[in-house]
Parts: structure tokens; sequence; C-alpha cells
């Protein structure tokens, strides 16, 4: 399961590159095999696997970028289809908020880049 999902490329229902997949959420049954919820979009889940301090601090300051954010975007799995090499999920990537930090940095240092 890690092989197969874990940091794949994903892609939105317009084929754009919306990042990787950071992690995977399981659900627990009782007498039966785990079950896959949801996979997760976000550095702090990709932190996390490293350090959960170092997670905890960005989710802090990810939490000043908006509505959903400082928490991990989830996927549900039945949302996904799986491609050659990657995932593709059936919503436009610009209606989640999984281009947040980009858009921040984009507002506020490129744009204000004399010449850029």
């Amino acid at each position: 399961l890690i092989a197969d999902v874990l940091d794949k490329q994903l892609c939105d229902v317009n084929g754009k590159k919306a990042g990787r997949i950071d992690g995977v959420v399981l659900v627990l049954r009782r007498e039966k095999p785990p079950r896959i919820a949801y996979v997760e979009v976000s550095p702090i889940t990709l932190l996390a696997r490293f350090s959960t301090r170092l997670a905890h601090w960005y989710a802090r300051r990810d939490e000043r970028l908006g509505k959903g954010r400082g928490v991990p975007f989830r996927i549900p799995w039945n949302r996904l289809t799986q491609e050659k090499t990657s995932f593709k999920m059936d919503v436009d990537a610009e209606s989640t908020p999984i281009y947040a930090l980009e858009d921040w940095l984009r507002e506020k240092i490129v744009d204000h880049i004399p010449g850029g």
C-alpha cells in the first residue's frame, strides 16, 4: 500500500498537477481488514513523517492562510482513480486549499518583486 500510494503524483479533474500524496488514512474495522478512507495532501502530513513537533509548528502558521488550513487536506479514497503512475481526483484543485501556500507566496512576495 505504501509503495503504491504514498508520494504518488496527484492530478485534478483537469489533469493539472496538485502535489503528491503525503499520507494515507485507514479505518480500522473489527474483525475485518483496514480500509483506506482518505489520502492527505499537505506539508503538515509530510512534516509529521519526520517530526511531529515541526508539523505542529507549521500547522499553527498554516492556519493563518485561510479557511480549511492548519489541518491536512483530505480527499476521500472513493474520489480518486489510479492511473499509470499517478492518481486523479474528481475535483478541480483550484476549489481546494491545496494551492494555499503557493497563492500566499505569490501574493505576498513574488508579486512585489520589481520586474517580476
